[in-house]
């Protein structure tokens, strides 16, 4: 005796032995399109409940194999759509900070040289012994000893020089700040 199913009865029954018979070979089928195990998974759980959803939508024009796998298919192309579209806009932000940075820099090192000039307008304006000690200190990164040499003066007076050229500096440059 023939006993009938109903549709959803059908519906749970086709879907159930897709699953034992080509389960593991749409699994591996889907991984093979997207690399990642998770993403594998994510999708496969997707492509039964689609075609569970949409079981109604079947015409038997095809294999309900072929069906499942096209779903599947379709499943990994939307996929990759989502990523290069993330991929896109992670790219577009990375661009934007890029710019920001590059701006910012580019705003810095005006702001430094400008800066740097007005200092050094003020340099020209104290006396020369403060002035020579005071540019190869910190203009060319000699130190105390390496001035002394080079300007044959005693260290104890570069560094008479320094100190004292530092404070008449001070007190030019406190509106540039």
């Amino acid at each position: 005796m023939e006993i009938m199913m109903t549709k959803e009865q059908q519906k749970t029954a086709d879907i159930e032995s897709f699953i034992k018979t080509h389960g593991k070979a749409l699994l591996n089928y889907i991984y093979s399109m997207m690399k990642k195990w998770e993403v594998a998974e994510d999708i496969y759980q997707e492509t039964l409940l689609s075609a569970f959803i949409s079981y109604d939508s079947f015409e038997y024009r095809s294999s309900f194999k072929n069906w499942l796998f096209k779903i599947a298919s379709n499943k990994c192309k939307d996929e990759w759509k989502k990523q290069n579209v993330q991929q896109r806009l992670i790219e577009g932000k990375q661009e934007s900070i890029e710019q920001i940075v590059m701006q910012d820099e580019t705003e810095k090192t005006v702001m430094e040289k400008s800066l740097q000039e007005e200092l050094m307008k003020k340099i020209d304006e104290l006396p020369n012994k403060y002035q020579q000690s005071l540019m190869l200190y910190y203009f060319h990164d000699y130190s105390m000893k390496d001035i002394s040499t080079k300007t044959a003066l005693p260290l104890s007076t570069v560094k008479t020089h320094l100190k004292r050229g530092k404070e008449r500096l001070r007190r030019k440059v406190v509106g540039i700040y």
